[in-house]
């Protein structure tokens, strides 16, 4: 199980790589991590815990799902929430760390257990060289493009954005599984549908996203992706196991072209085999 043991990868190099190779390698990774998006996920030591024990389930943010590389500093945080069956717990910790925020708690009662944390909004600037790559990256809609690619070529694009992160597990069992149906009043946040099934819905302002693209991240590293119905409902193929994450982004027009773009990420981490 992926939550049991993480491991960073190796930061060895190979001596007997050529420089030339080294230098194309060098400019291949920089080039598409300028282009790639880091996803904020939760991803629980465990998905499977023991009643009365803690709990460590680490925030982090990566280029790379399972792969903890940037940890929030805990006055980020502007919403948590920790909930086992129809009880909310009070008693979640924040330890900082260089590649996570470690949140533990504890739970003295059986059942399935949802966390949810959400960021405070952070703002800044993308050059208008990289303003289309952006775009691209969250697969922003048509008027969004519209509206600012309207404005001068040589503006810059003001943006903000809050991250919104859940996982699911289980205290010795899950229950009925109900929990994970729950809202927690998330801006934008990955709902359950049907454990049995598999089915999951995103929502918006508490309002399903139809149409919308989410990406599935499995722990091997490998993503697709897959579209929401009417419903906003979604069902992962059934070959796809183990632990995964969702993300999927919402992008908000400003007032005036000229504004701020806020954009909202979400982000589940589950383990489709419990």
């Amino acid at each position: 199980m992926i939550g049991t043991n993480i491991k960073q990868s190796a930061s060895g190099t190979n001596i007997s790589l050529a420089k030339a190779s080294f230098l194309i390698l060098s400019i291949c990774v920089a080039v598409a991590s300028k282009a790639a998006a880091h996803q904020t996920f939760l991803l629980p030591d465990t998905f499977q815990a023991k009643v009365g024990s803690g709990v460590d389930v680490f925030m982090s943010s990566a280029l790379a799902f399972p792969n903890l590389e940037h940890g929030p500093t805990a006055d980020r945080i502007a919403f948590s929430k920790v909930m086992v069956g129809n009880t909310d717990l009070h008693n979640l910790t924040f330890s900082e760390g260089e590649k996570a925020l470690t949140l533990n708690f504890s739970s003295q009662d059986s059942g399935q257990a949802m966390i949810a944390v959400s960021s405070k909004p952070r703002s800044g600037e993308i050059s208008p060289e990289d303003v289309d790559v952006y775009l691209e990256e969250i697969e922003a809609p048509e008027n969004i493009r519209a509206a600012f690619h309207a404005l001068p070529d040589t503006t810059a694009l003001n943006r903000s954005y809050s991250k919104h992160a859940k996982t699911f597990i289980c205290i010795e069992s899950c229950g009925d599984g109900k929990t994970a149906k729950k809202l927690t009043g998330q801006k934008i946040e990955f709902v359950s549908v049907d454990p049995t099934q598999k089915t999951f819905r995103l929502l918006y302002d508490g309002q399903p996203l139809q149409g919308k693209s989410v990406t599935i991240a499995l722990a091997t590293g490998e993503t697709s992706t897959i579209v929401t119905n009417d419903a906003g409902e979604f069902e992962p193929d059934e070959t796809i196991s183990g632990t995964v994450m969702f993300a999927a982004v919402v992008i908000t027009l400003p007032e005036t072209p000229d504004g701020v773009y806020h954009s909202d990420y979400a982000t589940l981490t589950v383990n489709l085999d419990q």
